[in-house]
């Protein structure tokens, strides 16, 4: 994990989303403070435990959203290096064409030239 996401999920000043930024940031077993856990299914109470299955689906729909943004993300950049490629190759092949034409001309004035007359 980055620096920058570390320091995402340590801010201090953050709002009520901190806690689901920090279970999103941070994979299981990082050192330092966990974010919130659900404690066994005996301990709560019946309908708490609908309200965590809301959550967890909430959060899921999140981590869904956010993984298709970065195959999206990933899939334009992908596009704009095969782009950028595509244009370097046609960059490569128009020089070769300017290089072979200066060629031309240059032999052509070099027999104009020097031509035995």
């Amino acid at each position: 994990m980055g620096e920058a996401a570390f320091d995402i999920a340590y801010r201090e000043s953050d709002g009520p989303s901190a806690n689901l930024v920090r279970r999103l940031l941070l994979p299981p077993g990082w050192l330092g403070p966990r974010p919130m856990r659900l404690p066994p299914p005996e301990e709560l109470p019946e309908e708490e435990i609908d309200d965590f299955v809301a959550q967890l689906e909430a959060e899921n729909k999140i981590m869904k959203a956010v993984l298709r943004s970065e195959r999206e993300a990933a899939a334009e950049l992908r596009a704009q290096v095969a782009a950028l490629t595509s244009q370097q190759v046609q960059d490569e092949d128009r020089n070769e064409e300017l290089r072979t034409d200066r060629d031309r001309w240059a032999s052509l004035v070099e027999r104009l030239l020097f031509a035995p007359r």
